[in-house]
């Protein structure tokens, strides 16, 4: 599709859209899958936290049999909570930040239920508090630890057709790209079975192919229609007709609005907003984010120091040379601090004129090309990102010569300042990698970055940092 709507549908692939199977059983046995693995996850958890506090406490070798009422009765408990509040629906389910919420208010409170029963049946000295404790504790790390792995398991599970593959109608413009729409549905357990061209200007609906009959004969679960043009009342005719179907019937906005509807909905006054610019992030989340990043900077500098070592010696057993590269980059409000990287060729540019690498580049070392490919080169901006000059996530800081040109051609390209640049970002993991020969791949890239500041989380930082390890390994666009 256009680069518009290849963005548009990235956003969109961050909140997570619902993920069902054909003709919607696939949605069922996910939430039954989820539903299961907690109530059996909280069950052993209830009865190890009992079992081993005795063992620990008063050496004691206590069966857990006995303390499996106690685990049903605390599982039963969460996992209608979970229902009642919707949290097994599939789209809920890929929302860890949602999730993690419900399960710190509802733990607790189905244990406060627990101790509750303990004390009207006059139980209370049979089940210590200490016992009750240790209990808690191990539900709520499985439970963390089950809201990390669905993300991850779930999309990987669906797009290899687990849960079967819901079957799509598209319908869009004459124009417009598809592979972009087939890939990412592809990746979400659905295949587009037939596409549906609708004239360059839009059309008339009233004489468009019945599309409701088309997709009977097709047998699809779905309906998705991208516009594009400014006619609404077109789109508006498309879809009362297609009110005689029962099936489900989405729009996809390409363009302009696409851009508007892919922000965050928010409420005024009764009425839906979506925030295409969201404020500066709060003192609170700011120390939030910068607290990460020292604990993870750190963390990575010392476990990582062997490579880094082994890096460094054989950089300078390969060319002459400085083992590292320092340049100026603008970074938070433009001011402007020396990254540092491992040298990967054999100039140390920075100035007004700094030509970007590209494939062959005959600049490249040896070792060189293959630090760049692995990424291996940026591991010295740990540094950066303890002295507070950069970000674990955010957008890449470019050479000076690269961030004067742009701000001249890209009037958003400023906002990128906002936040501090990142050792990657969501631009990185959404294939904006390398290279920007031209404007247009510039703009994608700028695209990518005023969403993660437009939508900024601490769980989505966690999301990037991941999806960054995993993609590691595709050299394609690194050189």
């Amino acid at each position: 599709m256009t680069a518009t709507l290849q963005s548009a549908t990235t956003s969109a692939v961050y909140r997570p859209r619902p993920l069902a199977g054909r003709g919607g059983l696939g949605q069922g046995a996910i939430a039954w899958l989820v539903a299961a693995t907690d109530f059996m996850m909280l069950v052993a958890a209830s009865a190890a936290g009992f079992v081993l506090y005795e063992q620990i406490s008063f050496s004691l070798t206590a069966d857990p049999i006995g303390y499996m009422g106690i685990g049903l009765l605390v599982a039963m408990s969460f996992v209608l909570a979970m229902h009642s509040a919707h949290a097994y629906r599939p789209d809920a389910i890929l929302r860890p930040g949602h999730q993690m919420r419900l399960i710190s208010l509802l733990i607790p409170g189905v244990f406060g239920f627990l101790l509750t029963v303990l004390f009207f049946l006059k139980l209370g000295a049979t089940f210590s508090r200490g016992s009750i404790g240790a209990s808690l504790l191990f539900s709520f790390a499985g439970l963390t630890g089950l809201r990390l792995l669905w993300p991850a398991f779930l999309p990987y599970a669906v797009a290899r057709g687990a849960f079967g593959r819901r079957r799509i109608l598209l319908i869009c413009s004459a124009t417009a790209h598809v592979t972009a729409f087939e890939d990412r549905a592809a990746a979400h357990g659905m295949i587009v079975v037939e596409v549906l061209r609708l004239p360059e200007d839009g059309g008339d609906c009233a004489s468009a192919p019945d599309f409701t009959l088309i997709a009977s004969r097709m047998r699809v679960d779905e309906i998705v229609m991208v516009w594009g043009e400014p006619d609404l009342e077109g789109l508006q005719g498309y879809l009362w007709q297609m009110r005689r179907s029962p099936l489900p019937v989405s729009v996809a906005f390409d363009g302009f609005i696409g851009t508007i509807v892919a922000a965050n909905p928010r409420s005024i006054g009764g009425l839906t907003a979506f925030q295409s610019q969201r404020p500066p992030l709060s003192l609170c989340e700011s120390a939030v984010k910068r607290l990460f990043d020292i604990t993870f900077a750190a963390t990575c500098l010392l476990a990582l120091s062997p490579m880094m070592l082994a890096v460094a010696v054989a950089i300078k057993l390969d060319s002459p040379g400085p083992v590292l590269f320092r340049q100026i980059r603008k970074g938070y409000g433009g001011r402007p601090f020396r990254i540092v990287k491992f040298r990967s060729m054999t100039v140390l540019e920075d100035g007004p004129e700094v030509r970007q690498a590209t494939r062959g580049d005959d600049r490249i070392t040896r070792v060189g090309a293959f630090i760049r490919s692995t990424s291996l080169d940026e591991l010295p901006q740990f540094w950066n990102v303890l002295k507070g000059d950069m970000s674990v996530v955010g957008p890449r800081p470019h050479a000076l010569a690269h961030d004067d040109y742009f701000d001249t051609q890209i009037g958003e390209y400023v906002f990128r300042r906002h936040v501090r640049p990142g050792l990657t970002g969501w631009a990185q993991i959404n294939k904006c990698r390398g290279e920007t020969p031209d404007i247009e791949k510039m703009q994608e890239r700028v695209h990518h970055d005023l969403w993660y500041i437009n939508n900024w989380s601490l769980w989505l930082d966690v999301k990037i940092i991941l999806r960054t390890v995993f993609q590691l390994h595709d050299f394609r666009a690194a050189y």
